[in-house]
């Protein structure tokens, strides 16, 4: 069953943690992607849509009228929507909270980056084409495979729908990245994946993002009662150079862009504008 609750937003942008963001805006609390490997789950506000993960989600109803106000008093900067809950999740297609903040934050001279699972995103093209030089979007692509993603993201879109949204946007000439994300030992980390993404990002001239798991205590049991082994949620520096080695590799053979927090395997820098290429 799922529940959606409204609340009155008391501020919108927050100062982000994230190196490469000034601020972060969420519309919603929780998300109804259900993914099982999600830090978010431990950094949400809300009880219910935290103990409800994949079912509750809270949909902060004025938070673009706390952004108008905000917004006057504050340094210009570069803005992610949204940071622990997807911003195109299947709420936004009723609250439209999403869309209305981006076209706030863009007339008014923010920067902002963009990351989802959701083709939804397709929906505000018009927006994202008339600000290209000051937004993107990424597109999070754990697996290819439609039934891998079903078994860790159970209530997000099909890879095979993201990866049409991201051609949809490229084709408009809208800034495009790819996270590929969570690295998870024995699922997602072998060369043909690796290999069939960059050829994605080839396609799209996106760039590529990439990370491993991280060990949160909700994602760490949300993943062993998926059936995950702790050795493979808990692995070492070995198997990740490993990985980031060969995800190097692949991305050099095929000339794509690549970003990592393993600053041995990045072929470009992590900046401020790291997104905003």
């Amino acid at each position: 069953m799922i529940t959606v609750r409204e609340i009155p937003a008391s501020r919108a942008l927050s100062k982000s943690g994230l190196p490469e963001l000034d601020y972060s805006l969420n519309p919603y609390l929780g998300c109804l992607h259900a993914c099982r490997y999600c830090f978010a789950v431990d950094m949400t506000s809300d009880k219910d849509a935290r103990e409800n993960w994949g079912h509750s989600v809270v949909v902060r109803s004025n938070i673009v009228e706390v952004l108008r106000r905000e917004i006057s008093r504050m340094p210009r900067g570069i803005v992610g929507m949204s940071t622990i809950t997807d911003p195109y999740q299947a709420v936004e297609g009723r609250y439209r909270l999403s869309r209305e903040s981006l076209a706030v934050l863009l007339q008014n001279g923010f920067r902002v980056t963009i990351q989802t699972k959701s083709p939804l995103v397709r929906r505000d093209a018009d927006i994202l084409s008339s600000h290209r030089s000051t937004c993107d979007v990424g597109m999070t692509l754990t697996s290819l495979s439609g039934d891998k993603s079903a078994v860790i993201e159970p209530g997000a879109p099909s890879p095979a729908s993201r990866v049409r949204a991201l051609e949809e946007l490229s084709s408009e000439k809208i800034r495009t990245w790819i996270f590929y994300g969570p690295i998870i030992r024995g699922f997602n980390d072998d060369r043909e994946t690796a290999e069939s993404i960059m050829e994605i990002a080839v396609s799209t001239g996106s760039r590529v993002i990439f990370d491993r798991f991280s060990p949160y205590r909700t994602a760490m049991i949300m993943m062993r009662e998926s059936g995950f082994p702790v050795e493979s949620l808990r692995s070492g520096m070995s198997w990740w150079k490993s990985v980031s080695g060969m995800i190097g590799e692949e991305a050099l053979r095929k000339s794509v862009r690549i970003n990592s927090q393993n600053e041995e395997y990045m072929n470009t820098s992590m900046s401020g504008q790291s997104r905003l290429f």
